[in-house]
């Protein structure tokens, strides 16, 4: 791998936060994954997270389906951790919605333990970005439903997914419709 210079480019709009909507797939449900990007190939940084018009095969009848957090609640968060010589990525997706019901609820319990791959956009981006990779997939990590006492306080559904290894993955679409 090369090193590249990286001088920054101002972009006026470099807002925090993202997207309401989040699209999530049952990890099982990928046949082919999109092709990672070569580490020796690379011209330019973004080249090495950036997997373009690669797409996602999906099995027969699956997608990805959609989530809807609420505006200004979901996150994002990666580090990079390990040893010298060791590193690599510990990515969270933190999606509330202000809301608790039995959908939500069934929800949760449906998928605590489901292996998943997700997807989400930042605010003002098109492309997408995806945790999850075969062998690899993200998972629920955390959970919680909170009513609070007090009437003006904010109702709210939250779970965390986390995925280890890769860094966020850059891809311009993800499948919506079922696979034929």
């Amino acid at each position: 791998m090369d090193l590249f210079d990286f001088q920054g480019v101002v972009n006026l709009e470099e807002s925090a936060g993202l997207q309401i909507e989040v699209g999530i797939a049952d990890y099982r449900d990928v046949e082919t994954w999109p092709a990672l990007p070569d580490l020796t190939a690379g011209t330019e940084n973004a080249d090495y997270v950036d997997v373009g018009t690669e797409v996602f095969g999906m099995a027969t009848g699956t997608k990805f389906y959609k989530f809807q957090g609420s505006l200004e609640k979901n996150a994002f968060n990666s580090n990079l951790v390990g040893p010298r010589g060791a590193k690599s990525f510990e990515n969270t997706l933190t999606v509330i919605r202000n809301a608790v019901n039995k959908d939500l609820t069934g929800w949760l319990r449906a998928n605590r333990n489901r292996p998943l791959v997700v997807a989400f956009r930042p605010l003002g981006e098109s492309q997408w970005v995806f945790l999850g990779y075969e062998g690899l997939w993200a998972e629920v990590d955390e959970g919680q439903m909170d009513i609070p006492g007090e009437i003006a306080g904010e109702k709210m559904t939250m779970f965390t997914v986390r995925s280890i290894f890769h860094p966020p993955i850059y891809i311009d679409a993800i499948p919506f419709t079922e696979a034929v």
